[in-house]
């Protein structure tokens, strides 16, 4: 055991000073990305972000979709992360329609907007604040209520006479025209006997405590700040006593009392918090190893009965799983794509959906084109591409390369990672795509059209979460360490695994074994 100590002591010791700032940054980033609310009105100029984020040429989802107006071929409303823009000259310019509008950066990104011609022109906007209307004549927008609190909306749909609007996790009906704009819950029954939980959820809410709710994440975020207090007290506990060697060995004078008593303070509460908080580390830690590639990859597919969950589960079988939805006028249903699968259901009230396979290829995080036209058939893109799917024979077509879809892996992303896709009213299609950004299909032509604003290149400022976001999940140092930076988070997992281990060993060696050895030995002797 003693051997065993010395070993686990090292461990702890040297590979606790490596991942130092690697651990006191997770822990702060981590509180405060559970809690997006507090951050939102925040945001880091582009002179601090890393070149692989600043935006070109529409990508990193800035134009999710352009929608032209059916009385004037020059007149089309754009939408994405970046906000809603209004075009009059074709596409050749842009201007922002912001009056009104979210200012935060991190609630203005725009899932989908739905354009409505009338007397009264309106343009619904689905933010990650909830959805927004602007009355056209005067170019203002305003909050339309949807349940009790703002949800990220996924997509706005017209079913006959009626306006649907789909969010992460429910569904909402207005009559048309929305004279009122308001909206009621729409029920989606489900056919599936037992509920079902994916892994990759599983994970996440184990990761970040919302599996128990806000006291969940209370007790994880307090766990953060613990794991700083650990880091900062890890090296003080380290830095005095080897400062104080190298100051006894130069004869230099006695530090002074008050650094003794800090450091024994540091120490004390180091033993006492790493113990008391040790579960719920080795929790983060393990969690924290499956959330990104590649290890990801084997949640993937997998999922856990409903009964296995170790939390409470809202009754809504569609809680956060809602990607997008489509309208199919000719057989008068609709098309959910959800985090398990793709359900259909006939239009109406409280209709009831079915799971089906439309055999198509669609990448993990949902897809992000997901249409129908006149005759039926589908449009369906993702990070795998974009596909036409036709109703007569079930095939799935890449419309950039002509050929039927095959295996594709749904955890691999494809040469061209789609974001968007439109078609002017010349008939001419393009696609945006996430690091390329808007590209021509066939004999499409740019032609000076598309051209981005400039204050989206020269202004440009990415939300405060997003940034945290992307150093906590590793892909920040993409453009310095290269595709290395992977592995950055699965390895830091695997080693603040061992680190907590290795303390958990150390603490009841010294507390529990040491002290049951010394008391055998005092009664066999």
């Amino acid at each position: 055991m003693k051997s065993l100590f010395n070993i686990s002591k090292w461990l702890h010791k040297y590979i606790g000073l490596f991942l130092i700032l690697f651990l006191m940054w997770m822990g702060l980033s981590g509180v405060l990305l559970n809690h997006p609310d507090l951050i939102s009105g925040f945001s880091v100029p582009g002179g601090m972000v890393p070149d692989q984020y600043h935006i070109r040429n529409w990508n990193r989802s800035a134009l999710t979709q352009l929608v032209y107006s059916q009385q004037n071929p020059d007149l089309a409303y754009a939408g994405g992360k970046q906000g809603v823009w209004k075009t009059t000259d074709g596409g050749r310019s842009f201007h922002p329609l912001r009056d009104g509008f979210p200012e935060s950066r991190y609630y203005r990104k725009t899932a989908h907007i739905f354009l409505l011609e009338g007397k009264t022109p309106l343009l619904f906007a689905g933010t990650n604040h909830g959805l927004y209307v602007c009355n056209l004549a005067n170019e203002t927008w305003k909050p339309v209520s949807l349940g009790s609190e703002p949800e990220p909306v996924r997509k706005i749909l017209q079913a006959k006479d009626s306006l649907l609007v789909f969010t992460d996790s429910h569904a909402y009906q207005a009559p048309l025209p929305p004279q009122a704009l308001q909206f009621k819950p729409l029920r989606l029954e489900r056919t599936l006997q037992e509920r079902q939980v994916s892994l990759v959820r599983l994970f996440f809410d184990l990761h970040d405590g919302r599996i128990w709710g806000l006291p969940g994440k209370l007790l994880f975020d307090i766990t953060g700040l613990i794991l700083f207090f650990l880091s900062v007290s890890a090296f003080y506990s380290w830095y005095y006593p080897w400062k104080r060697k190298r100051e006894k060995a130069k004869q230099k004078m006695k530090r002074p009392r008050s650094l003794r008593r800090l450091f024994k303070w540091f120490l004390k509460y180091h033993l006492k918090l790493g113990i008391w908080t040790a579960g719920i580390m080795l929790i983060i830690g393990g969690t924290g190893m499956f959330m990104r590639p590649p290890l990801l990859a084997v949640l993937v597919n997998g999922n856990i009965p409903g009964s296995w969950y170790p939390g409470p589960l809202p009754d809504n079988p569609w809680d956060q799983k809602i990607h997008n939805a489509l309208y199919d006028a000719i057989e008068n249903r609709i098309l959910i794509q959800a985090t398990d699968g793709i359900w259909e259901g006939k239009s109406g009230t409280n209709p009831s959906f079915q799971k089906i396979d439309l055999q198509v290829p669609i990448f993990v995080m949902g897809a992000t084109v997901f249409e129908s036209d006149s005759n039926g058939d589908y449009l369906v893109g993702s990070f795998n591409g974009i596909y036409h799917r036709g109703r007569a024979d079930g095939k799935s077509i890449d419309i950039l390369t002509g050929r039927e879809a095959q295996e594709i892996s749904s955890v691999r992303p494809g040469d061209n990672m789609v974001t968007a896709c439109f078609t002017t009213p010349q008939g001419e299609t393009f696609i945006n795509t996430h690091y390329q950004g808007i590209l021509p299909v066939g004999n499409a032509q740019l032609l000076e059209r598309f051209a981005m604003p400039e204050e989206i290149e020269n202004d440009y400022r990415m939300p405060l979460w997003n940034y945290l976001f992307e150093i906590h999940n590793g892909r920040f140092f993409k453009d310095l360490i290269g595709t290395w930076y992977i592995l950055l988070i699965p390895l830091g997992a695997l080693l603040f695994i061992l680190i907590t281990l290795s303390g958990v060993y150390d603490w009841l060696y010294l507390n529990v074994f040491r002290k049951r050895r010394g008391s055998a030995d005092v009664e066999h002797s």
